[in-house]
């Protein structure tokens, strides 16, 4: 059940996004990563980089590398980041300095990795500023608080379950719905799965087919494997203080 469908997805894509360019709500249905998830990707990487590279950056060997102190990428606050590119000459990173490039450019160029830290709070932020810019008759998500626990994450709120697919009773009038649920998130493969740990809606414990309709509705969160060039999310802790991660792109 995570964060908002049209914020949840969106700020999962644009988390993936972050955590592998540098650093979890678009759709209606499942993340199923197809060509217009793969072109969103695409674009929010490539805006990630832009930023990236406004800020100063040094040689590592072949490697140039920013580092990152609570600064912000995308209009969160990247508590900690290391961002290594492979494979620059130095006439590139005097372009891509300057923006002068685009995903294609990126993609040929270099070769990514980046480990990085984002503060529980960031997370949150990023969430609400998400579900804002969504339409009030399209948000099926209110009012989501977020708290960050060993290796899962407990997330509350209001659900609007007459737009959730998959609900058998989306034709009977509904009000918003009071939920809280804790999740974790696993790899399987290339893929990113959600897992319901324990839940209540209305006050009333999950029944095993609720949690089937709303793991039906979201997983998989990203499968890597569709992408049209090598990525990979290597690490991902969940922590009370927030999320640690590190990945790979084009190598």
């Amino acid at each position: 059940m995570a964060l908002n469908l049209k914020t949840t997805v969106k700020i999962i894509r644009r988390f993936i996004a972050l955590s592998l360019l540098v650093l979890l709500t678009t759709g209606v249905a499942a993340l199923t990563t197809g060509p217009r998830q793969i072109a969103q990707f695409e674009r929010e990487a490539l805006r990630c980089a832009r930023e990236v590279f406004r800020y100063p950056g040094q040689y590592a060997g072949n490697d140039y590398v920013v580092e990152l102190n609570n600064q912000m990428i995308r209009e969160t606050v990247i508590k900690q980041a290391k961002i290594a590119f492979a494979g620059l000459k130095q006439g590139e990173i005097e372009k891509f300095k300057n923006g002068d490039f685009d995903f294609v450019a990126l993609k040929d160029a270099t070769n990514i990795s980046v480990a990085a830290f984002i503060e529980a709070a960031a997370v949150n932020e990023l969430v609400n500023r998400e579900a804002r810019r969504i339409a009030a008759k399209r948000r099926i998500f209110a009012d989501v608080a977020i708290v960050f626990a060993a290796g899962q994450v407990r997330v509350s709120g209001k659900i609007d379950m007459k737009k959730v697919p998959g609900n058998p009773f989306m034709f009977l009038p509904q009000n918003m719905s009071p939920f809280d649920v804790t999740l974790s998130v696993r790899s399987d493969g290339s893929r990113l799965m959600l897992d319901i740990i324990s839940g209540e809606m209305n006050n009333q414990p999950f029944t095993p087919e609720l949690s089937q309709i709303f793991l039906d509705w979201l997983n998989p969160l990203w499968d890597f494997a569709a992408l049209p060039y090598q990525a990979a999310l290597d690490q991902l802790h969940i922590t009370p203080a927030g999320v640690e991660f590190s990945g790979r792109l084009f190598e």
